[in-house]
């Protein structure tokens, strides 16, 4: 995406193009911040990144969700969110693992399960202890010829990780930003359905209508969102 961005800057040089880029599986993890970070490398600026793992993690905040839906999130969203959360808590620290011991550019998926919806996003039936310890050396092990990383790599990363998502944990305590905002959408599928939605993509696209029919400035609902607005009124 960097290098798309440079090309247009470079067909349109009065223009001024930048990009915003998802968050990651990081390595090492600080509370996330109300600002975006800037995204660079060692010769260009390219935009701002996310403080959370991705875009849907934002659709997810129930500040967002209430804003949205109005009426309709008189709900124990906030319950189901929870519930959601701590069913994937330990796969998402295996997939976190996987990502960490992936050489970049080299193939490792960080992740696992049957294709979900339209967009055929992977996600598993079981998300146990047991489930990671079998799905992490399969994973490693179907694409060894393509990377380095050997399982028992990834299975210690993924020991070391289980204390921080963990309850109390530190990635635990920030699950909108560490945790993957799809897997989460997934998570609450059986709980939104019960609430009234076909599917967990319906619930998303519900909150998605209601972010484009408002007549509210949604900047406002994040403290994020408004830092960003700052950023890119003044780039």
């Amino acid at each position: 995406m960097g290098e798309r961005i440079l090309a247009h800057r470079e067909a349109r040089p009065a223009s001024r193009v930048a990009g915003l880029i998802d968050g990651d599986f990081l390595e090492q993890w600080t509370e996330a911040g109300a600002v975006p970070s800037k995204w660079t490398n060692n010769e260009h600026s390219f935009g701002w990144r996310w403080s959370r793992k991705e875009i849907e993690n934002y659709l997810l905040d129930p500040v967002v969700v209430s804003n949205a839906l109005g009426a309709a999130a008189n709900w124990s969203y906030a319950d189901i969110l929870e519930t959601a959360t701590n069913r994937i808590a330990i796969y998402q620290a295996a997939r976190t693992a996987l990502s960490n011991c992936r050489r970049r550019f080299n193939q490792l998926p960080a992740g696992w399960g049957r294709p979900r919806g339209k967009d055929r996003h992977q996600f598993p039936d079981e998300f146990s202890e047991a489930a990671c310890r079998e799905e992490i050396p399969r994973v490693v092990a179907e694409h060894a010829s393509e990377q380095a990383a050997t399982a028992e790599e990834v299975m210690d990363r993924w020991v070391q990780l289980l204390p921080e998502f963990s309850p109390g944990g530190a990635r635990r305590r920030d699950a909108l930003s560490t945790f993957a905002g799809k897997d989460l959408f997934l998570a609450t599928e059986d709980d939104v359905v019960r609430n009234g939605f076909q599917s967990a993509r319906a619930f998303r696209e519900k909150i998605l209508l209601g972010i484009e029919s408002t007549g509210e400035d949604i900047a406002d609902w994040l403290p994020e969102w408004q830092a960003l607005r700052g950023e890119i009124e003044a780039y």
